[in-house]
């Protein structure tokens, strides 16, 4: 393992995850999110709280990239491989957890479908990525 590109890697993941989780549920999502107020913890109390927020995705990042690093094939091209990583995983996590809350909350299932199509959005940018950087 390269862990120097398995470090960029992670830093990467860490960036494009944060920034397509506050594009997405900042701006995209924010108008279904107001639909659903009384669902979600007030403005103020999530500010507060968006350090956890944070320290999830620090953790997660390096996981997520050591994972796709594991499954890394050489002589393949990164950029296809940390697609294909993230379409697997993101297909796999992303029913699981926008399905499941619509189960557990009740949410429009539009909402769920949005949740669906982000983490998609989100797992395969992470993706390409880490294969784009830990391409050798």
């Amino acid at each position: 393992m390269n862990t120097k590109r398995w470090l960029l890697a992670s830093v990467a993941v860490f960036v494009v995850i944060g920034v397509l989780e506050f594009l997405i549920h900042g701006v995209l999502l924010s108008d279904m999110y107001k639909q659903t107020a009384s669902l979600w913890r007030s403005e103020a109390e999530m500010q507060k709280m968006m350090w956890v927020f944070w320290v999830g995705i620090l953790v997660f990042a390096p996981f997520f990239a050591l994972i796709y690093v594991k499954g890394y094939e050489k002589g393949k091209p990164g950029l296809g491989q940390g697609f294909r990583y993230d379409l697997y995983a993101g297909a796999m996590l992303s029913v699981m957890n926008s399905f499941g809350w619509y189960v557990l909350l009740p949410i429009p299932l539009a909402l769920a479908f949005y949740w669906f199509l982000a983490i998609m959005v989100e797992f395969i940018a992470a993706g390409v990525a880490a294969g784009l950087i830990y391409d050798e």
